[in-house]
C-alpha cells in the first residue's frame, strides 16, 4: 500500500507545503535578479514610482526618504509620486524635486558616516 493512500491528508499537506516553498523561492530568485541588475539601481525618478521602490533602487530606507522629503508614511497601499502630488494639489515635478533633494541629503549623510534620521 502506498504512502499516499495510507496518509492522504499528510500527503496533501506535504504537496501543498512543497508548492508554497517553490513559489516563495521563485519570488526570491526573481526579486534578487531584478534588484541586482544595474539598470534598476539609482534610477531616475518617475511619477509611477513609490517611495518603497525608490528606496530599494537607491539603497535607502524608504521611511527615511519619507521623513527627509516630508512625505506621508504609507497607510495601506503605497502611493506613487503622482498620487502624492495629486493629493497635495501640486505638480508631480515638485514632489519629484523634493524626493531628489531628500535622496541626495541621505546619500551625503551616508557618505559622511552619519546615521539616517529616524
Amino acid at each position: 500500500m502506498s504512502v499516499v493512500r495510507r496518509h492522504p491528508v499528510l500527503s496533501a499537506a506535504f504537496v501543498l507545503a512543497t508548492v508554497l516553498a517553490l513559489f516563495f523561492a521563485g519570488q526570491f530568485v526573481v526579486r534578487t535578479i531584478y534588484w541586482m541588475n544595474p539598470e534598476h539601481r539609482n534610477q531616475q525618478l518617475q511619477p509611477w514610482m513609490t517611495v518603497g521602490y525608490i528606496g530599494r533602487s537607491w539603497g535607502l530606507d524608504p521611511r527615511a526618504v519619507d521623513a527627509a522629503a516630508g512625505l506621508p508614511r504609507p497607510d495601506g497601499h503605497p502611493l506613487t509620486l503622482q498620487q502624492i502630488a495629486d493629493r497635495r494639489g501640486v505638480p508631480v515635478a515638485e514632489v519629484m524635486a523634493t524626493v531628489e533633494t531628500a535622496i541626495q541629503g541621505l546619500k551625503a549623510r551616508e557618505a559622511a558616516g552619519a546615521p539616517a534620521p529616524p
